[in-house]
């Protein structure tokens, strides 16, 4: 069963914020999110939290590339990419995405998907070579009203839960960072998505170790007893997990490669920010790293539940050797008393032919025969020697074993005093 999340808190529709050119931000009072894009941009860099449903009404406002919109609307595990605007040889336009899916799970049959993503719209003005490499180097401020100041930014993160939205608030990256880097946007979400990730995994890893603690106080009628669909529920959603994040490294990988591209690409433009673009690399390597880490751990978990299911599995069949061991225990008794009983019939019913004598002697009067100690002279014996011949037959393998025991020479101790096995 797909649930939405009923105890977080839910983020409004749309939140804005501007620069204010002094790297302070302000939050614009509530507004329609088409008005507000329809307005000339006052700043030069603007922040939008909104729902995908909302960036769905305004995308035609936008010209959202058609690429992100069918990501969106195709439900996929993830994605990244870059577009350029050109105007000859000269960029003047940078858009970017990438999208996340995540799974929530907190019970087996109660759980629901996320897919936040961000979206990057850079406005490049035309470029000069700068005059000062050291300026450059630096990282240093442009005058707002020279050919080398940044164009307008805006950045979009759809689809975030409101923790992870004021994380980012606090952690809007400077002036410097985002003058000429619009991949810093990039870092700084994939930080959020990848902490958002291991919430995610760890309500998992909840779930299996709960799993594993139970073993250790539950009865053995109790374990026999398991819920096997609930445990396979709890590894589809496990399939689910390693899978994201399968996508989710390598998404953020192409990040890293699109990053590198750019600088090797535009080295007019990148060389103005050199130490930003090499500290969003780290960022991005970095967050790749926490993505490859949680997806060996997924990897182990699906191990642990393999674990888990197995030893039921065998708890239940050795339930079910018990009860065929009782089955033919109780066979088995059936067998010897017929055993003890086969013989005596068949004798009695050899004898009951002519060992008896009914009709000498008074009448209505039956006299027994002198020979009915014949009866039980071959009766007795030849009941223990069926059972005799049975036990042989039944127990041969075990005789034989124990023989070929007492003939072998071989003598040994198993030790192992460096705990190495």
């Amino acid at each position: 069963m797909e649930l939405s999340s009923v105890d977080t808190p839910q983020p409004p529709e749309v939140t804005i914020f501007e620069d204010d050119a002094t790297d302070q931000w302000r939050q614009e009072e509530e507004v329609s999110l088409e008005q507000y894009l329809s307005s000339p941009q006052r700043c030069s860099t603007q922040v939008v939290f909104l729902k995908h449903e909302t960036l769905k009404q305004c995308a035609a406002l936008l010209n959202l590339p058609s690429d992100f919109q069918r990501t969106l609307k195709d439900d996929l595990n993830g994605s990244s990419h870059t577009e350029y605007g050109f105007n000859g040889n000269e960029i003047f336009r940078h858009k970017s995405w990438t999208v996340f899916k995540l799974k929530k799970v907190n019970t087996a049959d109660n759980y629901y998907w996320m897919q936040p993503s961000v979206f990057v719209e850079w406005n490049i003005p035309p470029q000069q070579k700068p005059t000062d490499s050291r300026n450059s180097d630096r990282g240093a401020q442009p005058a707002t009203n020279s050919n080398n100041a940044p164009g307008v930014q805006r950045v979009f993160f759809v689809n975030l839960p409101l923790d992870e939205q004021r994380s980012i608030q606090k952690n809007f990256p400077s002036r410097n960072l985002r003058y000429y880097n619009p991949y810093i946007w990039h870092a700084v979400f994939a930080r959020e998505v990848a902490m958002l990730y291991d919430k995610c995994f760890w309500s998992l890893r909840h779930l299996v170790r709960d799993i594993e603690k139970k073993r250790n106080t539950s009865t053995l009628a109790e374990l026999q007893a398991t819920d096997f669909p609930n445990l396979h529920d709890i590894a589809r959603h496990i399939f689910h997990s390693t899978e994201i994040l399968e996508v989710a490294e390598h998404t953020i990988n192409s990040v890293v490669a699109e990053q590198s591209r750019w600088r090797e690409e535009f080295t007019e433009i990148a060389s103005k920010a050199r130490g930003a673009h090499l500290q969003t690399g780290q960022k991005l390597a970095f967050a790749a790293k926490e993505m490859h880490s949680l997806k060996i751990r997924s990897k182990s978990l699906t191990d642990r539940l393999d674990n888990e299911i197995n030893l039921a599995f065998n708890l239940v069949n050795q339930g079910f050797g018990r009860n065929a061991q009782s089955d033919s225990a109780m066979m088995k008794t059936i067998g010897v008393v017929s055993l003890v009983y086969l013989p005596g019939t068949f004798v009695s019913g050899i004898f009951g032919t002519n060992f008896f004598d009914y009709q000498s002697g008074a009448a209505e009067s039956w006299e027994m025969a002198k020979n009915f100690w014949l009866y039980w002279a071959v009766t007795l014996p030849l009941t223990l020697a069926t059972v005799v011949v049975w036990a042989l037959w039944h127990y041969r393998l075990t005789l034989k074993k124990g023989y070929w025991k007492g003939k072998s020479k071989v003598k040994g101790k198993d030790e192992d005093p460096m705990d190495k096995v």
